[in-house]
């Protein structure tokens, strides 16, 4: 009667296991998430962004200790400013007075290319009134911009605090680094030097945004219109969104073990380069100049990591009941001193 009584217990034991609090508060907060987005479009504002990211670490964290939660507060809400600080700024680098470029990278990605512009060529061969199917895959890789090195993030804050640290002070490093050179060399993206200024004589279309009402997601269109219209238009050189498609390739590309997860790890940057490129937001100068930046900021934040590890005072490793006792260097090297037949070892 017994055995039979715990037989039959048993998978109601291991249910009530796996049901933990965190992994049910997690339900909860992925079905309210998903009636949100459902209701309201994918939250894209940085602190709607990061109220969603920092929601579901709790939820998931629900149980523990709560100094976790504390934290888990004081890590994200200093990033969360430094981004915001970052949105306003970007917004006024055009207002400074710095000369805009718009003619002098045309004639560079002219040269370059042997008198053809990239993006004329590639809205000249797939450009079609229809949207096509890599129309709806541009759509959704310049989306991901938006969502992807966020979201790695999170995974990397419950996975391991010193990677989310390390990754974090590459993305702050690469925000701001663009920032600067858009204050100091503000440059205007292709569609500009066509539609503003005459610098391309070809008309150059925004295309980024169009395979979304294919997939039924107009919010999402009407999101991307509203951003772009209030966003700063002439800060394309670097492509952070090239640059950030490529930290994090570069950050996955140890953890990725084996050939075929690399597979996606490489194809993402080269996905959002031909997006930004065939979309008319970027040349194939700012794209490369963003990579350029994460091989600048990977550097530098790699330098300043060992300079610190080596000015840390060396870990000393507690001795415990079983560690044996250190013997003394004359002991144990000069043959000429001597030991009582019964003499402890480490003593004369």
């Amino acid at each position: 009667m017994t055995d039979e009584t715990e037989v039959s217990a048993g998978p109601i034991d291991r249910l009530r296991d796996r049901l933990t609090p965190g992994r049910i508060c997690l339900a909860v907060y992925l079905v309210a998430l998903l009636v949100y987005c459902a209701l309201e479009g994918i939250p894209m504002d940085r602190v709607g962004q990061t109220g969603w990211i920092i929601a579901g670490m709790i939820a998931v964290k629900i149980g523990r200790p709560w100094r976790e939660h504390v934290r888990t507060l004081l890590d994200w809400l200093p990033l969360l400013a430094a981004l915001i600080i970052y949105d306003h700024t970007r917004g006024i680098a055009d207002t400074l007075g710095m000369p805009l470029r718009v003619g002098q990278v045309v004639d560079v990605e002219t040269w370059l290319f042997g008198g053809t512009i990239p993006t004329v060529w590639l809205q000249e061969h797939l450009f079609e009134s229809t949207v096509r199917w890599w129309d709806v895959g541009a759509a959704v890789i310049y989306f991901s911009h938006f969502v992807v090195p966020w979201v790695l993030a999170a995974a990397f804050y419950m996975w391991s605090r010193p990677l989310w640290v390390s990754y974090i002070r590459r993305v702050l490093l690469l925000t701001y680094a663009g920032l600067l050179t858009y204050v100091l060399v503000p440059a205007a993206p292709p569609w500009y030097a066509s539609a503003r200024t005459g610098d391309i004589a070809e008309p150059v279309y925004r295309l980024v945004g169009r395979g979304w009402n294919e997939l039924g997601l107009r919010s999402a269109q009407a999101w991307l219109s509203d951003a772009q219209g209030g966003a700063n238009e002439v800060a394309a050189l670097p492509s952070l969104h090239a640059g950030f498609a490529m930290l994090v390739a570069v950050t996955l590309w140890p953890l990725a073990k084996r050939w075929w997860l690399k597979v996606p790890v490489v194809a993402y940057p080269l996905a959002m380069a031909f997006t930004l490129v065939y979309g008319g937001e970027h040349y194939v100068v700012d794209v490369v100049l963003g990579w350029l930046y994460v091989a600048a900021v990977m550097l530098v934040a790699h330098l300043w990591e060992r300079w610190r590890g080596r000015r840390r005072p060396p870990e000393v490793t507690p001795l415990s009941a079983g560690t044996p006792a250190p013997v003394e260097p004359a002991l144990r090297t000069d043959p000429s001193v001597a030991k009582e037949p019964n003499e402890r070892a480490g003593r004369q």
